[in-house]
């Protein structure tokens, strides 16, 4: 499991995260839901990843029939405002900010909640400045005393289950502010 976790660049960050632990018996019920009836952000995150993917296709139908592909364009763009429109109603995503190390198989922060290894947790993320929304059920694999200002624990978490579309969204956040970062201190270097 070690060598899966390290196959995602890592990060220190700031998110929106709430936690949930959950109870051993409703485990079960809890991931078949969120398997079976995938939640409105999930859904959204989705379909913007669903029509990533054919942007080639889009381009290309453009290129052959410049009207078919300004509908679609326009179709796109209105299943985009009614998507937003659908979450933006329905959003009781709260969320308290939190230094955590992010990557897109996981996440570790500290914490006065106490966590057992094997706890699984359900977990809204924000990422921020984006405001992506994701909801990710997580297994603990590590749990330390620490005693520290920022939390007693230090707990790490695997993504147990995560849709395709929000992994997706975590790595290219993850990216993104690997190359803000990089970008940062070659600035800083060439400053010197």
């Amino acid at each position: 499991m070690d060598k899966e976790r390290r196959r995602f660049f890592r990060i220190e960050d700031t998110i929106g995260l709430k936690t949930e632990i959950i109870a051993d018996n409703e485990v079960e019920q809890r991931v078949k839901n969120f398997w079976d009836d995938q939640h409105q952000f999930s859904l959204r995150n989705e379909f913007n990843y669903e029509l990533e993917r054919h942007q080639a296709d889009l381009k290309h139908i453009k290129n052959k029939m410049p009207e078919v592909g300004r509908y679609l364009e326009l179709l796109q763009k209105q299943l985009d405002m009614l998507t937003e429109k659908i979450v933006d109603e329905s959003d009781s995503f709260t969320a308290e900010h939190k230094q955590v190390n992010l990557s897109a198989q996981g996440i570790s922060f500290y914490t006065d909640e106490v966590m057992h290894v094997g706890n699984t947790v359900e977990m809204n993320l924000k990422l921020l400045p984006g405001q992506q929304k994701i909801v990710v059920f997580s297994k603990v694999v590590e749990n330390s005393k620490i005693d520290s200002d920022q939390g007693a624990y230090k707990v790490a978490l695997d993504f147990a289950h995560i849709h395709d579309a929000d992994r997706e969204i975590l790595a290219k956040h993850v990216h993104a502010k690997q190359i803000r970062a990089l970008s940062a201190a070659r600035f800083e270097e060439d400053s010197q």
